[in-house]
């Protein structure tokens, strides 16, 4: 009986995509390497190029890997219950998110390697729009005015990101994070009038 050769490999794309991100996270994109990666799954860098083409595709499948799994995370958080609306749980895992993985963040958004890329480009906007969702509905946010506000939160998140990477005080990226998402409450918060409260 004959194997599929196929049905073999599957797992060894998944196994190097594992691998490489324990490596990115330790290492960063500079110290990602094919044979670095091979050797931890125990198997030839030849193995490596039937899966991916080169350096640049395996980045852009942690890339797109990245992407779905945050995704995943807000979506999860915004449909909890644990949070008084679904934007705060959206925003509590985006910048969780961010917090527990720097390396493959930094990945996801900047490096020109995957930028280009249809795939990587189409993870985010499902990203993106997963975490739009979070605003539907929400008396504080106007129907009209859902995108720009989404938009605006997100790419916050990505200054966040350098804010929390760039500081090494133990239990700054927490604190960081609870005032960014208690900000974020306060701009959704319905306005008093001038004479406040009736």
């Amino acid at each position: 009986m004959t194997r599929d050769p196929l049905a073999l490999s599957a797992p060894v794309r998944g196994r190097a995509l594992d691998a490489a991100r324990a490596l990115l996270e330790e290492t960063g994109v500079d110290g990602l390497h094919l044979r670095a990666i091979a050797a931890r799954i125990g198997s030839g860098v030849a193995t490596l190029y039937y899966h991916f083409a080169d350096k640049e595709a395996l980045l852009a499948a942690l890339a797109v890997e990245g992407w779905r799994e945050l995704a995943g995370k807000i979506e999860r958080a915004r449909t909890s219950g644990k949070y008084p609306h679904q934007i705060d749980g959206a925003s509590a895992a985006y910048l969780g998110f961010i917090r527990r993985n720097p390396q493959l963040y930094t990945l996801m958004q900047t490096q020109q390697a995957v930028a280009g890329r249809e795939a990587v480009r189409t993870a985010e906007q499902q990203a993106f729009a997963t975490f739009r969702n979070s605003l539907h509905g929400d008396p504080r946010a106007p129907a009209e005015r859902v995108e720009e506000i989404a938009l605006v939160c997100w790419v916050l998140g990505r200054g966040i990101a350098s804010a929390v990477h760039s500081d090494d005080e133990p239990g700054s990226a927490d604190r960081l994070i609870e005032t960014v998402l208690s900000g974020f409450a306060f701009l959704l918060a319905p306005r008093l009038g001038p004479q406040g409260p009736s």
